[in-house]
């Protein structure tokens, strides 16, 4: 996601009012993937005598309803709910109003959603899916880990799984040794086939869409894959690119990619032609039919869409 946002804000004039949010999305989307890449560093050290299996970003969904699980620890114990959360700061849990909140460096006051909320409601779903399924399955519970390098837990519920990255072994090694295997628990790699078998993408809708802006402010033309100007022309089958020399076959093919994260999942080829700045429908008919896209309608009409 955050390497999207940055497209769309190198995509948009340089005094375009929603750029300052923008850059703020796109910090916060970056730190936490590092986040995310510190838990999953961290987890290398998790070593089990009993079988299991680690699965990360689980989207599954039950009917409308679909959700996008950080991880899933199976063993034949119990299913561990792996929820990792991005919030730096003074972090509090308040137990009498049930309130969670952040303090950050500068001293204001942030009230959020409760990640144990969010931990919850995926341990339920689980527990459905699985029994809409038929499938016998060991307890599930779950852990709330923080993976920001600065925070720092003021006040937090007691006997609850909610831990640091650095904590985070340790805190599934507890969790695992408050259960027993039952006799009916299957084997880990039977769930772990399961889910993977009904796994569900996140589908995001294109980024002006979900931000709201209109697509015609986006700069036009195709970006150098070298320097990430929007300063490329086309010569003879082969992309130019006039601030840094730099040439490139398949320079477009980026171009097109950015159109779907940004504008549409389907494009037609005046619509090509207009974001990328190619004059030639013919030139541009021939890229988009060797793009691999799902053809739809008659040549005239036709539209090219993006399915993955």
């Amino acid at each position: 996601m955050w390497e999207c946002v940055r497209l769309l804000m190198e995509r948009l004039p340089d005094r375009h009012p929603e750029q300052e949010y923008l850059k703020k999305e796109f910090h916060r989307y970056e730190a936490g993937w590092q986040g995310e890449k510190r838990l999953h560093a961290k987890m290398v050290e998790f070593h089990w005598g009993e079988p299991y299996e680690l699965l990360w970003d689980v989207g599954l969904k039950l009917g409308d309803w679909k959700v996008q699980i950080d991880g899933l620890l199976v063993t034949e114990r119990c299913v561990i709910v792996i929820s990792s959360k991005n919030i730096s700061g003074k972090i509090h849990f308040d137990a009498v109003t049930s309130e969670f909140y952040r303090f950050n460096n500068e001293g204001e006051k942030m009230v959020m959603e409760d990640p144990q909320v969010q931990l919850a409601k995926h341990i339920r779903f689980l527990e459905l899916w699985l029994k809409r399924r038929k499938i016998s399955h060991p307890p599930i519970d779950g852990v709330v880990v923080f993976t920001p390098r600065h925070c720092e837990f003021i006040a937090k519920p007691a006997n609850k799984n909610i831990c640091k990255t650095y904590q985070a072994v340790e805190t599934v090694y507890k969790i695992l040794d408050a259960h027993v295997i039952s006799a009916d628990s299957p084997k880990p790699s039977r769930i772990r086939r399961l889910i993977e078998a009904n796994i569900c993408p996140y589908e995001r809708p294109p980024l002006c869409e979900y931000y709201r802006i209109d697509p015609r402010e986006l700069k036009v033309g195709v970006k150098c894959s070298e320097c990430g100007k929007i300063a490329v022309e086309r010569l003879f089958k082969v992309w130019e690119c006039k601030e840094c020399g730099h040439r490139d076959p398949n320079a477009h093919q980026q171009a097109l990619q950015e159109y779907f994260a940004l504008v549409s999942s389907e494009i037609d080829n005046k619509e090509f032609r207009r974001f990328s700045g190619i004059e030639s429908r013919y030139v541009v008919f021939r890229m988009l039919s060797d793009a691999g896209l799902v053809i739809k309608g008659a040549r005239k009409n036709r539209k090219y869409i993006n399915e993955n």
